[in-house]
């Protein structure tokens, strides 16, 4: 028999080539939902674990990581894609059921209303363009020694997708409270979430470290990532859009 897949020869129940079962069923209803099924389980075992491990304990966790104690936890691309997507969901909803700005008020959080818009709908390219300064901070911070860059590139990910863990957690409160007083909550209330998951973050990765000053470098990781952060969507990223979007 032949691999549908590859073409090889098949005599085992999956192909010793490309690993594809030999018999494959017919793509329905059934199929699809059953796949639906195993992503959320599957995900689960790793993703729900890891995003509470990086609430809980984000150092070890991103060390562990690092040092190769993977199998366990999310990996850190898709772990920040899907909080990415979640977070996405979840501002599509409350602007289908509530209304758009009835629970959470932008105020132009990313500049003019369009490129507030456009930053909100895209929000893993507007992050993304700061993954690689967030890394360099960590590297610069680290000595250089302990880390290479690409590594530190791994803790901003874990960082920034937990970041928008807790914007997600955000919109839950912002539902309650508009539910309670008719009102929408200001974007900007959301700020010091970041602030203190970013020095916690960087305090519990710090001390995990044989370094001197951890907890000077962990305010200075905080300082400078949140400052850039906050010249990105204040003055940079809204010049951009102001050339592009209008």
């Amino acid at each position: 028999m032949l691999c549908k897949n590859c073409g090889n020869i098949v005599e085992l129940e999956y192909c010793g080539h490309c690993g594809q079962k030999t018999i494959v069923e017919r793509i329905s209803f059934e199929y699809l939902w059953h796949e639906l099924i195993h992503f959320f389980t599957h995900v689960e075992k790793g993703f729900l674990f890891t995003s509470i491990r990086l609430i809980t304990g984000p150092g070890r966790t991103v060390i562990d990581f690092i040092h190769g104690k993977r199998k366990k936890y999310q990996r850190p691309v898709s772990y920040f894609l899907i909080w990415i997507a979640i977070y996405a969901l979840l501002l599509f909803a409350v602007s289908k059921l509530f209304g758009e700005k009835k629970v959470i008020d932008y105020k132009n959080y990313f500049g003019s209303d369009v490129s507030t818009r456009y930053a909100i709908n895209h929000l893993s390219i507007i992050l993304s363009v700061l993954i690689p300064v967030f890394g360099f901070y960590i590297y610069l911070l680290t000595g250089r020694k302990l880390f290479n860059y690409a590594e530190c590139l791994v803790a901003v990910i874990y960082t920034l997708g937990t970041i928008i863990l807790l914007q997600s957690v955000f919109v839950i409160i912002s539902i309650a409270y508009h539910i309670a007083s008719n009102r929408a909550l200001d974007l900007q209330l959301s700020d010091p979430f970041k602030i203190i998951y970013l020095f916690w973050f960087s305090y519990s990765f710090m001390k995990q470290l044989p370094l001197k000053h951890g907890l000077l470098r962990s305010i200075a990781f905080t300082i400078l990532c949140f400052g850039t952060f906050s010249m990105w969507r204040v003055i940079i990223y809204p010049m951009l859009a102001g050339q592009y979007l209008h």
